[in-house]
């Protein structure tokens, strides 16, 4: 007999059954021994069990109430009033720092041919986080460290430059093949922000560029 307990705090125990009435002899090799030999009498089986087949069913039916108890200690633990999670807190506050960067990645349009628009949030951050250092170079130390603090705590925000007034911006790539058959790459289509995302840019709160994963994108904490 063992007992797992799962990730989400439940418990299965692993026992061996035994249904007479529908005919159906548990796997355990002690239990079929001790039955071999013994005749169904009428509807209500009745079967005279060995000492040692006893000893495995008590056994299994201490583990599985105690199995039974420690589920329900770990559900009082993660629920101590009763209530469902849910219910007690909104879930924004609920959202880990990983399911918040683990995969969002519909939507978006790569920038270049050399782009991968399926990228998640938590690799593009990795990819192009030496970018949004440099682009606060000129800014006091508080304000990277707030971008930093927004990174770990997951509140850094992804959008499409597209979608945000003000940004302005729509970058145009231009692929062109050279003399000896080489391909290069131009972009163009910069437009100065105005607005709120212009006041957000130069204060250092936000950040706005190009990449070639996601094309024009809005960086913000």
């Amino acid at each position: 007999m063992s007992s797992i307990i799962a990730a989400n705090g439940s418990v299965t125990a692993n026992t061996n059954s035994l249904s007479l009435g529908s005919n159906v002899v548990s796997s355990n090799p002690m239990l079929v021994d001790s039955l071999a030999n013994k005749t169904v009498v009428d509807p209500v089986d009745v079967v005279d069990l060995s000492d040692r087949a006893k000893q495995v069913l008590a056994r299994a039916n201490t583990e599985q109430a105690a199995a039974d108890k420690l589920t329900d200690f770990l559900r009082s633990l993660k629920d101590p009033d009763g209530t469902s999670a849910s219910s007690r807190h909104s879930s924004k506050e609920q959202v880990s720092l990983f399911e918040k960067l683990k995969g969002q990645t519909t939507g978006w349009t790569a920038g270049s041919k050399a782009g991968d628009a399926s990228i998640s949030d938590a690799d593009f951050i990795t990819k192009y986080r030496d970018a949004f250092e440099a682009a606060l170079q000129d800014f006091p130390a508080d304000k990277r460290a707030e971008m930093e603090a927004a990174i770990s705590n997951g509140t850094l925000q992804i959008q499409k430059g597209s979608d945000i007034d003000g940004y302005n911006t729509k970058t145009t790539v231009t692929y062109n093949v050279g003399p000896g058959g080489g391909q290069g790459m131009s972009t163009s289509g910069y437009r100065a922000p105005t607005g709120a995302t212009k006041e957000a840019i130069e204060s250092g709160n936000a950040i706005s560029l190009w990449t070639e994963d996601r094309g024009d994108v809005f960086v913000t904490w």
